[in-house]
């Protein structure tokens, strides 16, 4: 008991260099969790969080859903990891079909979440399981939910989450600059349920979330849905990674206004993928205005997104069977994106059911067809080929940039630099890594194998 009360000790203290993601793992497992006493997130009979801080000097289990009380904050110290706990069967309001959820963190309307990690100690939401046995849906996921404005007529009950008592599980309202808290360096592994059909609980789910929010150096890695969906809302971001998810690593609907700069999408052709019709449905972004035609709700889904790198499998019959786009812009979305970079799928972007914007000054590879649908913009680079880097020259010649198996012991960030003579290099650099940069934003936060650490 004396040494687990030093080391609590010499972590709070100095909580940055105390990088947890090294020490020993829980009951001499092989999970990827630190030595450390484990404690259930205390709620009332409803859900509702009744602590004000989640400490360090503890591993966090959440049983079932968790609720931030509305109208409190709950803070998160840094290097703190928190994973799924009990199951528990909620009965839907609506169509009293039972779910069984475990490990989902709510954050409803007037309440806040501070998760501000560091570089060297983020903040992980994890599988308890051991390396080799984690899997998509071993965590349930994080949800924000906020006042501001979407394009729907009313508020809107987010999907996938039960409502206790006194609790407002809606989103939308008439603030823009609502605050829902801050999240900096954090970590989401293996979350999402498929729970029915258009009913899921992805990696980071953002409903009607304010500019007032604070959203920066945040991976998604192995959701069993999308890792980051933003319904409505006008929440910016930056630094973000989205890792070997089933659907969609970036998912626009209900009129988002929001700017996003670097970002990172990379698909693994080993994991699993959603599908449509027996075709598969999992793309680098999608975007909708809204689901049901004519999609003509104001204000329109127009997502500002700057910096992305969306690589999706370096095997073009790979490519042709596990994805759909490495873009999909659709019903009646609008767009603007500039300086990225697609590569990977059968087909870089397409543009349907009157998508309009810009899409300009852009990198695209393809396996069969740059676009589909009639480009909204102009100075793109294109090219169509099998062997993707021999015309993006992602870290140089003769490199494959690609996120290649299950069970990497190890992927190189520095390969999707672009080098000298890239078509993607330049003052005016495309994609998520300046190619003169010395350091990377991904240093030290990001996990590129965590079925393995």
């Amino acid at each position: 008991m004396k040494k687990i009360l030093t080391l609590a000790s010499v972590c709070a203290i100095a909580l940055a260099s105390c990088n947890k993601d090294n020490l020993t793992p829980v009951n001499g497992s092989t999970a990827g969790l630190p030595s450390l006493p484990q404690a259930t997130v205390p709620t009332d009979a409803n859900g509702l969080i009744t602590v004000t801080t989640l400490t360090s000097d503890k591993v966090w289990k959440i049983d079932g859903v968790a609720f931030v009380k509305p109208g409190t904050t709950l803070t998160i110290q840094p290097g703190t990891f928190i994973t799924s706990g009990v199951t528990k069967a909620y009965p839907d309001q609506i169509t009293g079909i039972t779910q069984n959820i475990k490990g989902v963190l709510v954050v409803p309307k007037t309440a806040k979440l501070i998760a501000n990690g560091t570089a060297t100690a983020p903040i992980v939401f994890t599988s308890p399981n051991a390396a080799g046995s984690r899997n998509p849906g071993d965590f349930g996921g994080v949800v924000l939910l906020g006042s501001s404005t979407t394009n729907q007529p009313v508020t809107k009950r987010i999907e996938g989450i039960p409502q206790p008592v006194n609790v407002d599980v809606t989103y939308g309202g008439s603030v823009p600059a609502d605050n829902s808290g801050s999240l900096k360096y954090v970590r989401i592994e293996f979350a999402g349920y498929n729970l029915t059909a258009d009913n899921e609980i992805n990696g980071l789910t953002l409903g009607g979330v304010g500019s007032g929010t604070v959203l920066e150096n945040i991976q998604v890695s192995w959701g069993k849905d999308d890792a980051f969906e933003f319904f409505g809302g006008t929440v910016n971001a930056k630094y973000l990674v989205a890792l070997s998810n089933d659907d969609d690593d970036f998912d626009f609907d209900h009129g988002y206004k929001g700017t996003i700069q670097y970002a990172l999408s990379l698909k693994d052709p080993n994991s699993t993928n959603s599908t449509s019709s027996g075709s598969s449905d999992s793309n680098g972004l999608e975007s909708d205005n809204e689901a049901n035609s004519p999609w003509s709700a104001t204000p329109k889904t127009r997502p500002v997104l700057r910096n992305f790198t969306f690589l999706g499998i370096g095997n073009s019959s790979l490519a042709g069977t596990k994805l759909k786009f490495g873009n999909r812009w659709r019903r009646g979305t609008e767009l603007d994106i500039e300086r990225s970079i697609i590569a990977g799928y059968a087909t870089g972007a397409a543009f349907q059911d009157g998508a309009t914007g810009n899409f300009s000054n852009n990198v695209v590879q393809a396996y069969t067809a740059a676009f589909s649908g009639t480009t909204p913009g102009t100075g793109n680079a294109t090219n169509i080929g099998s062997t993707p880097n021999s015309y993006l020259l992602l870290g140089g010649a003769g490199i494959n940039p690609f996120y290649t198996t299950t069970a990497a012991a190890s992927f190189d960030v520095w390969n999707l630099v672009p080098s000298s003579t890239s078509p993607a290099a330049g003052v005016n650099y495309k994609g998520a890594f300046d190619p003169a940069a010395t350091t990377l934003w991904t240093d030290n936060w990001t996990k590129f194998t965590p079925k393995t650490y």
